[in-house]
């Protein structure tokens, strides 16, 4: 029998959902006014047209016309149905659904990861423990972030088979690995003699693990496999430890590891989260977009280090991000630092970071002999092709940078004209477009009637007891809806998120009524000239009566002569 969801567990669901939360796990977020601004996922653009209003719970794209609310925003991206739309959500919140069919049960994956997060704590002993003291992590911060440790293989597997424990299930969380002999299948944990990292979503759910060995494995740490959980490359480390921090500071510190972060946070660095053994991607770009804090990237000063740098740092800049670089010498990492007392060397550092574009710069430089034309040339031509991507002003700042660098002439470094040009012709588009949206003047005295009633409900019956649909022009569509209570009608949603349009008082609001009404009786006295049905005395009559309704108007006075408003 097929379960249907709850409708109760619906309701408070949705209760919690916060839209901006949801929007920005998918797409790059920015915030603009009182309002947050995003490309469109759901068409081609170049200008954020994408609007999201967290107060009101609902996007709207004032470029292809698609809007909504959290769950309708997850059918869409995901193409899924509203029922799947639904769990995927619950998932998102580490909800609890409630079904018609009790046997179904959506949060069974949470239930085993959160168990196995419970067994590896359980499994600490006085082994694990002293490492744990010799690498200088605290009671309270082994506490805080969860540590455990990993067994055998036989003793999880064991533990699995008692708590009855789907194996399958546990293989597609990453829990367990399989081998396939003679077609049989052979499960085994891939974590096993490990300390254990549990790894967390931005909303603060257990997705994850990650494992350093303590018995000299080949791989020193591994994370769990991708699942429909978990993607490492959407996921920063300690980030709902250190999420509060960074919105406070407006300043994240990004590393290279579980220990580096869970080290700084000991030493007061709350703000610092972790990279799960992959490059700085632009999937990690919607979590370090929001409230558009100030990078810090803290490396490693190696080889690996370095050039995880680099390419983080090229990144970062040509999304117009604001931070820096940090690395570390003499083999040393923040733990290390941390763990050796050097706290106010680690904080002079992160206070002066090395410039994402000069980084950037510095390290192309570095790959060259400068001394010899040929090679400077080609340090020149690889320094400008990425300059090329950056806006006008800033390769214009860097020319005399260039300049120096190279010992050439400041006119030898040159600028992008065509990128030049195209940021203007982009800027007029720009313009062209704001232009193209601005609302006739009777079409936003419409929008702000219509406006006005969805941010209070209580002047609808005052509304309507004037203007009905016909009497709209532009928004005649958007006014049927609202006579009809569909709210979530995209046309009302885009209305009610347009910053441009300001909801009325009543006593305001009336001008605006009185200008809609102004322009449909003067339009149909007009078409009263050559109405053929009418003799002459009948039109002569209503002219006069229009012509009065029109100077009441003038006046103030909204009454209707019913002779009038029934023709």
């Amino acid at each position: 029998m097929m379960s249907l969801i709850c409708q109760e567990s619906i309701d408070a669901l949705k209760n919690q959902l916060d839209i901006l939360e949801v929007v920005s796990h998918y797409i790059e977020v920015k915030k603009s006014g009182s309002s947050y601004k995003a490309c469109c996922p759901f068409h081609q653009e170049k200008t954020p047209s994408f609007v999201i209003n967290a107060q009101k719970g609902f996007y709207h794209c004032f470029g292809c016309g698609v809007s909504g609310d959290a769950i309708e925003f997850v059918k869409e991206y995901e193409k899924v149905g509203y029922a799947e739309a639904i769990e995927r959500l619950a998932q998102f919140y580490n909800f609890h659904l409630e079904y018609t069919n009790k046997a179904q049960n959506n949060n069974n994956s949470y239930k085993i990861l959160d168990s196995m997060k419970d067994y590896y704590q359980e499994m600490l002993n006085e082994e694990v423990e002293s490492y744990i003291k010799e690498r200088g992590i605290s009671q309270e911060m082994k506490h805080r972030f969860e540590l455990g440790y990993a067994p055998s293989n036989h003793a999880i597997m064991k533990y699995m088979q008692l708590q009855s424990f789907n194996l399958e299930d546990a293989l597609n969380l990453g829990i367990l690995g399989v081998d396939l002999e003679n077609g049989v299948k052979h499960y085994y944990a891939r974590l096993t003699q490990r300390l254990i990292f549990p790894i967390r979503s931005p909303q603060n759910k257990l997705i994850g693990f990650g494992g350093r060995t303590l018995a000299n494995h080949q791989a020193k740490y591994i994370n769990s496999p991708q699942t429909k959980l978990f993607n490492k490359s959407k996921v920063l480390y300690g980030y709902p430890q250190a999420k509060d921090s960074i919105m406070r500071l407006k300043q994240i510190i990004i590393t290279e590891g579980y220990l580096d972060v869970i080290m700084l946070h000991q030493a007061g660095f709350t703000n610092a989260v972790a990279t799960l053994g992959t490059a700085l991607t632009r999937d990690h770009l919607p979590l370090l977009s929001r409230e558009d804090p100030m990078i810090i990237l803290s490396f490693d000063g190696d080889n690996a280090g370095m050039n995880a740098a680099f390419k983080a740092s090229k990144l970062l800049s040509l999304e117009n991000k604001q931070g820096g670089v940090v690395l570390f010498d003499g083999g040393l990492d923040p733990a290390d630092m941390v763990k050796k007392g050097a706290l106010e060397e680690l904080r002079a550092l992160f206070n002066a970071p090395i410039n994402f574009v000069d980084y950037v710069l510095e390290t192309l430089l570095k790959k060259y002999d400068l001394k010899n034309a040929v090679q400077k040339d080609n340090a020149l031509k690889e320094s400008l092709e990425y300059l090329h991507q950056l806006s006008p002003v800033i390769q214009e700042e860097y020319r005399t940078w260039l300049s120096q660098r190279l010992t050439l002439p400041a006119h030898l470094i040159r600028l992008n004209v065509a990128k030049t040009s195209q940021y203007k012709t982009h800027k007029k588009e720009l313009q062209s477009e704001f232009a193209l949206i601005q609302d006739k003047f009777y079409g936003l005295a419409e929008k702000i009637i219509i406006k006005s009633v969805l941010e209070d409900p209580s002047l609808l019956d005052f509304v309507s007891d004037f203007l009905e649909p016909q009497m709209f022009h532009a928004q005649r569509q958007a006014f049927e809806k609202l006579l009809q209570n569909k709210q979530e009608d995209s046309s009302l949603i885009g209305i009610l998120l347009d910053d441009k349009i300001k909801a009325q008082d009543k006593e305001h609001l009336k001008q605006q009524m009185i200008m809609i009404l102004y322009q449909y009786y003067n339009h149909k006295r007009g078409k009263l000239i050559t109405n053929k049905s009418l003799s002459m005395r009948e039109k002569t009559f209503l002219l006069r009566k229009y012509q009065k309704y029109l100077e009441d108007l003038k006046k103030g006075d909204l009454r209707i002569d019913e002779s009038i408003s029934t023709l």
